[in-house]
């Protein structure tokens, strides 16, 4: 692709992070929610729960479109060539049954005001953005079906091209600002419901990965363009997680009779935290021999962090 559009939102998020929280000490890191009672931290998970589906739910469509617009990207630069546009295809919004009375657009009264108010805007933002993408890729598409390229020279196509990869940028900050905010709300009230939840050493450890790795992440690519100066460090954070990754790797697995399922779900993500840091290694071999990070090399770290999410997610569910 021309611009990496996943990684740049990624950037701007974690900087809209780091601002955020930055008066915090490091001892200070839960939220109010941490003191909510259990009534109020499932109301919080369940609207955790129902974000993250609409969230992963329009992903899949972005990452299935992404593709195409790749290819359809390139074939306008040589519309003549008979298979130029043959390997795209048209993205599937899969449609999402949300059975629970809570939405993606209504927070629930148990987060704080300014919660409910960024919530409601960002999320609102997050729909508004999609559907329009959804609606520009459709004409796209009927301008490649009807080869009206032969009658502007692909300018309107390249148009079409241009506003959804900006649009997608605007969507992926949307959807980071919402997913950083969350975690850090649901975090607390799941801590509050899992206090008494007979896998909740298990769950905590794998949280616990999933920190470490985000703040990890944070740490390398925010020394891309000057790998040198932090490799030091980088080098002391990525032993720690190595240290981490073997403990909990070394925890007996849940009961699989009394827990069908999840000793297999507990190896997938000691699995696909180890396959992390197996990336992780490789690019900072490469870093440290060109001084830099490349957009590749990022890409693939987020890529293999998303995995651990999913292999969170098959656990807890």
């Amino acid at each position: 692709m021309k611009l990496s559009i996943k990684l740049i939102a990624i950037a701007f998020a974690i900087a809209f992070a780091s601002c955020k929280h930055k008066d915090k000490k490091d001892d200070e890191s839960a939220t109010e929610y941490a003191e909510a009672n259990k009534e109020e931290a499932n109301d919080i998970i369940e609207y955790n729960n129902v974000l993250v589906k609409y969230s992963d739910n329009n992903n899949s469509y972005l990452k299935s479109m992404e593709r195409s617009l790749n290819i359809i990207d390139k074939g306008l630069e040589n519309p003549t060539d008979p298979f130029a546009f043959a390997s795209a295809t048209t993205p599937f919004m899969t449609p999402t049954f949300n059975l629970s009375k809570i939405k993606p657009e209504t927070p629930p009264s148990a987060l704080n005001s300014d919660d409910q108010k960024f919530f409601k805007e960002n999320v609102i933002g997050l729909k508004e953005t999609i559907e329009k993408i959804q609606k520009t890729y459709e004409s796209l598409d009927s301008y490649i079906r009807a080869e009206d390229f032969k009658d502007d020279k692909s300018v309107k196509g390249k148009q079409l091209v241009d506003s959804i990869y900006n649009m997608s940028k605007k969507y992926y900050t949307y959807d980071d600002k919402i997913l950083i905010r969350l975690e850090a709300i649901g975090d607390d009230a799941e801590r509050i419901i899992l206090k008494s939840h007979p896998l909740k050493d298990y769950i905590f450890a794998l949280k616990d990965d999933r920190k470490a790795v985000q703040e990890f992440n944070k740490l390398i690519t925010g020394s891309a363009d000057d790998y040198k100066a932090a490799e030091s460090k980088i080098k002391t954070a990525y032993d720690k997680l190595v240290e981490q990754n073997k403990k909990h790797t070394e925890m007996d697995a849940p009961d699989a009779k009394d827990y069908p399922g999840k000793d297999s779900a507990f190896k997938r993500f000691n699995d696909s935290f180890n396959e992390y840091l197996i990336e992780a290694r490789k690019i900072m071999r490469n870093a440290s021999a060109s001084g830099k990070i490349s957009k590749d090399d990022e890409e693939n770290l987020f890529r293999n962090q998303d995995y651990m999410r999913s292999a969170y997610n098959t656990f807890v569910n």
